[in-house]
């Protein structure tokens, strides 16, 4: 099937690598006019490369999404570029590990919930306006599953994903009846640059796949692939969800 988000416009923050990348292939092979927002440049560019994007179907935003004036500054072009804003993913965030919550730098508990929380609140408070304008969209928040169970690998982490969903779910109660679809998807481990960089070893992300029901941790296709039908009008009747995609762990686990 192809063509499910033609005539759409669509921002994908995160869209450098891991699964904002697969998420921005994946819209622009279903028609979507796609608007790539990263801080990361190089990565945004190769994105752009894979997709075979044209000017006319396709640009490329630099953003630190904890910045306000940046964020609107994001959606205003969007719109001035290609006429509207149906679509907005919330993929952009940043893991560091961290020790035991005493431990814990204030610095870097700062520095996560200013990208993870405060730049997804400000992406939905600039681009709810610029859907609303046109009868409505769809948000797509990424969460993840440390934010369902928890990790002791990162306090902050952790704790940001979870106001991630909480935030997901009081937007939709406010937004849902002006047109506007706002839902999160928690990942559990997925095949991504991050998730390489977070197990810390090659050792520890081969235990991740061994001790997985499927034998395996998914990818970021895999992601993409929940992501766009909650972008598409197939989902409209789906908003302030938030949908497990773990292949089953966190269930073979209780």
């Amino acid at each position: 099937m192809t063509g499910r988000l033609e005539d759409k416009v669509a921002i994908v923050t995160g869209g450098a690598s891991g699964i904002g990348r697969a998420i921005c292939q994946r819209f622009a092979g279903e028609g979507a006019k796609v608007v790539v927002a990263d801080r990361n440049i190089a990565g945004a560019e190769e994105t752009l490369a894979l997709m075979g994007a044209t000017p006319d179907d396709a640009s490329l935003v630099e953003v630190n999404i904890s910045d306000s004036l940046q964020v609107e500054r994001m959606v205003n072009d969007a719109v001035k570029q290609f006429g509207r804003l149906d679509i907005l993913i919330n993929g952009a965030a940043i893991l560091i590990r961290t020790p035991d919550l005493v431990d814990v730098d204030e610095v870097l508990w700062d520095l996560t919930m200013e990208t993870n929380v405060k730049g997804v609140f400000l992406c939905c408070k600039y681009a709810i306006p610029a859907m609303t304008a046109n009868g409505g969209g769809s948000i797509v928040n990424i969460s993840s599953m440390s934010g369902v169970r928890g990790v002791g690998y990162s306090v902050p982490y952790a704790v940001s994903k979870a106001g991630v969903i909480h935030l997901t779910t009081v937007a939709a109660s406010q937004y849902t009846s002006q047109g506007v679809r706002i839902n999160c998807i928690a990942p559990g481990g997925v095949d991504t640059p991050q998730m390489r960089g977070s197990t810390a070893s090659a050792e520890a992300f081969a235990g991740r796949n061994e001790g997985h029901p499927m034998g395996r941790v998914g990818t970021a296709d895999e992601i993409a692939n929940l992501v766009l039908w909650l972008a598409s009008d197939e989902a409209s009747y789906v908003s302030g969800s938030t949908y497990i995609i773990d292949g089953g762990a966190w269930a073979g686990a209780r």
